[in-house]
């Protein structure tokens, strides 16, 4: 393999035709060294702008800062224009600083402080000319920090006006058009991109694969983000998209809610392969990006999210937190934080799950998760106004969440006077269950009469017949038929609630049903109870007389229910 020959640069020697070559893989440890010999030699500015960006490629930020404002120091009163690359240059320096975790996160004032520096070195950028592009793509990128779509993509087409073909502005173009939503347009800057310029970086293809996915063109997603790996087998970023891609048709493809027991076993033994597969295909992307970018935010999220799934919230924390120490935009800080919140959740450590709740939605009040999960510590903290307001600011954002309805109708429930509110919302989630599973079902061209068969969550129809019983037997009997249904399914649940099989007898003689029906399930009640009592006699002997006890008293119970219904 051929060696790459370290870059040179070549310092003239005042008054001398000679020069000074200077090895910028040996650079000084500090910048001042080589800004001292500039000064020396009365160098041009433009030595400072290739030092600094020397020291910026090796990731010495604060010594790419120092060559800069020594340069811009040394500028002289009548050649303002040689100030510009060092002016712009600083800036987006300062912007990308900003964007750190450190400055997004954990210190607003030290973000704000660098977002203004940029500010103030763009406003003297733009005293000094109107025609330099990189003005208006680093303003275009202020902008994008700042989470200001439409005023990035003026400035990004003011560097377009000036520089047709400015890579850095077409696709920072297409980056505030994503953001916006408008993928079809950013897609064919994406497109343009990879025509001009084939080996571009950041690569245009994996841009071009987000936007397919985002149009529902999946496949082509996948390929275009394979064909980044193939052109770039180091790229992590590939590998991270291709994963959540993969999760995400895990998500599309089960609903917790719809019960899959009325598919067919095949269909039901092929949904399952089908989602092993997407699983197997994820971990392996999440894998390869590991291995190539083990310090990569994105991954370190999604792995986080997968120990999380099994359990393991100590060692998903751990890989949140690493995350977050390495996140460079708000966005990915944002959910570390998350995953840090819901991981102190599961751990019942609410105290600090409320404060990492509450910092992910201080850099990002749109992430939906946080904001339902900082209802819930509301309400354990017993805030229940303020856990309202939150749970309703969800709403607002997605009318069909079943979850904060749920949430919704549970607290209303356990509030003095606002029963009837909380059926209003229990109702709003019956009939957004319904609907979906009539949907599941005619996708799978299966008869959409009976949704109940689809359904299989009992408790949101014992919640909510224990409301009605108050206000219409004959709907506190269609919800508890429901849950019956359900928990027929179920047969071990279903053999823990006789009390269920006395309600339904009891309503079926209020709302007039034939006495068949009334005794079907008040008999169903009394095996269910004689069952249990069966159950008590073979525990052990320590507790035989307890649980006989309460089996004999629920049998009890329901013939005196009986003798009054007679």
């Amino acid at each position: 393999m051929a060696l790459v020959e370290p870059r040179m640069i070549e310092v003239p020697i005042e008054n001398s035709d000679d020069v000074l070559e200077i090895n910028c893989s040996q650079l000084p440890e500090h910048a001042a060294e080589i800004c001292d010999i500039l000064e020396n030699e009365g160098a041009a500015l433009r030595f400072y702008q290739l030092f600094a960006l020397e020291y910026y490629k090796q990731g010495q930020t604060e010594e790419a800062v120092a060559a800069l404002k020594r340069g811009l120091a040394q500028a002289k009163a009548n050649d303002q224009t040689s100030k510009l690359p060092l002016l712009t240059f600083l800036a987006s320096i300062y912007v990308q600083k900003a964007k750190s975790p450190l400055a997004s996160a954990g210190n607003a004032s030290s973000r704000e402080m660098m977002l203004k520096m940029a500010t103030a070195l763009l406003v003297e950028a733009e005293r000094i000319s109107h025609s330099e592009p990189n003005t208006y793509l680093v303003k275009g990128m202020l902008a994008m920090t700042n989470r200001l779509p439409d005023a990035a993509l003026i400035q990004f087409n003011n560097a377009l006006r000036l520089e047709p073909h400015s890579l850095a502005a077409l696709l920072g173009k297409a980056r505030a058009l994503f953001g916006k939503r408008q993928f079809q347009q950013a897609l064919s800057l994406y497109q343009q991109v990879l025509t001009l310029r084939p080996r571009a970086k950041p690569d245009p293809r994996i841009g071009i694969g987000m936007c397919l996915y985002k149009l529902g063109h999946t496949n082509d997603a996948r390929r275009a983000l394979k064909r980044a790996i193939d052109i770039n087998p180091a790229a992590a970023a590939p590998h991270v998209l291709l994963a959540a891609i993969e999760l995400n048709e895990v998500k599309r493809r089960f609903d917790p809610h719809i019960s899959r027991g009325a598919a067919d076993p095949g269909s039901a033994q092929k949904a399952a392969e089908g989602l092993a597969e997407c699983l197997r295909r994820a971990m392996e992307h999440l894998q390869q990006a590991y291995e190539l970018q083990p310090g990569n935010a994105a991954t370190l999220i999604f792995l986080a999210d997968r120990l999380f799934c099994k359990s393991e919230f100590e060692n998903a924390r751990k890989l949140a937190e690493r995350a977050l120490s390495t996140a460079d935009t708000m966005a990915i800080q944002a959910e570390a934080h998350y995953q840090i919140a819901r991981s102190y959740h599961a751990a019942k450590k609410f105290d600090l799950a409320f404060e990492a709740y509450n910092k992910c939605l201080k850099i990002n009040d749109k992430h939906t998760l946080a904001c339902y999960g900082l209802g819930q510590m509301q309400l354990q903290r017993t805030d229940v106004s303020q856990a309202e307001a939150t749970f309703q600011r969800v709403l607002e954002r997605h009318p069909r969440c079943t979850e904060v309805l749920r949430a919704l109708g549970y607290l209303h429930a356990r509030l003095p006077n606002t029963k009837a509110k909380a059926l209003e919302y229990y109702e709003r989630e019956m009939q957004i269950l319904a609907e979906d599973a009539a949907e599941n079902a005619r996708s799978l061209g299966k008869p959409t009469e009976n949704v109940i068969e689809w359904l299989d969550d009992a408790n949101l129809f014992l919640e909510a017949g224990l409301l009605y019983e108050a206000t219409s037997a004959k709907k506190a009997r269609k919800a508890y038929f429901v849950a019956a249904s359900i928990l027929q399914r179920e047969e071990s649940a279903g053999e823990h609630l006789p009390e269920l099989w006395n309600n339904l007898g009891a309503l079926s003689q209020l709302t007039g049903e034939d006495n068949a029906a009334v005794f079907a399930e008040l008999n169903a009640a009394a095996d269910k109870c004689t069952r249990a009592l069966e159950r008590a006699s073979s525990q052990t002997a320590d507790k035989k007389p307890v649980q006989q006890s309460k089996a004999t008293n629920e049998i009890r119970r329901l013939e005196n229910s009986l003798v009054t219904i007679r």
